[in-house]
């Protein structure tokens, strides 16, 4: 039996997360530049290195564990890197608490988890539905990087990818390589490039 209380609880501090978030990124993004998305950006080992690489680009790493949005912060602090940001936030409310004029030019997904069991594949963010969000934020010509060590996983989300109208993977180099600590750990991964039509 559901609790209205508890459920009326939930419902008002996901509406305030959005609120709050809202408010934070019309800060963080209050013109119409494009910005490279990292979804999942853990510690921020990869965005702070690409950042530190172009440091005319705008970047913009998000995470759901405090905690790692912290430590991210301190690395981006320590190397003085203000078009680089970590913002605690879950992709699907990230993209809808964009302001209006904000599009990407570039999203990487590195690692994901694959959430291997069949029963589980509902949590997996590379999903027809969430490629439909991203591809409407998404500026003319955005690239969308994907990398995994989960075979299974990779060969659903090319499958996803090639199916949807709006993205068409390409053959194309990364624009920025550093071996991530999931990299170092995985024995092979599978990379994909797409461009959104």
């Amino acid at each position: 039996m559901e609790n209205a209380a508890r459920t009326a609880d939930h419902l008002a501090r996901l509406s305030q997360r959005g609120d709050d978030l809202r408010v934070k990124l019309a800060e963080l993004l209050p013109g119409s530049a494009p910005f490279v998305w990292e979804v999942g950006s853990g510690h921020g080992h990869f965005l702070t290195a690409f950042a530190q690489a172009h440091p005319e680009e705008l970047f913009i790493g998000i995470d759901v564990i405090l905690e790692r949005i912290e430590r991210a912060n301190r690395k981006r602090n320590r190397a003085r890197l203000d078009r680089l940001h970590f913002v605690r936030a879950e992709a699907r409310l990230f993209l809808e608490s964009l302001p209006v004029a904000a599009t990407f030019k570039a999203i990487y997904v590195l690692f994901p988890d694959p959430w291997p069991k069949r029963r589980h594949h509902k949590h997996r963010l590379m999903q027809p539905d969430f490629l439909s969000l991203v591809a409407g934020r998404a500026g003319e010509g955005a690239r969308l990087y994907f990398r995994t060590d989960h075979e299974p996983y990779f060969q659903d989300v090319e499958a996803a990818v090639r199916q949807h109208a709006q993205w068409k993977i390409v053959e194309e180099s990364w624009p920025f390589e550093m071996r991530t600590v999931f990299q170092e750990r995985a024995e092979s991964y599978r990379s994909l490039v797409a461009v959104r039509v």
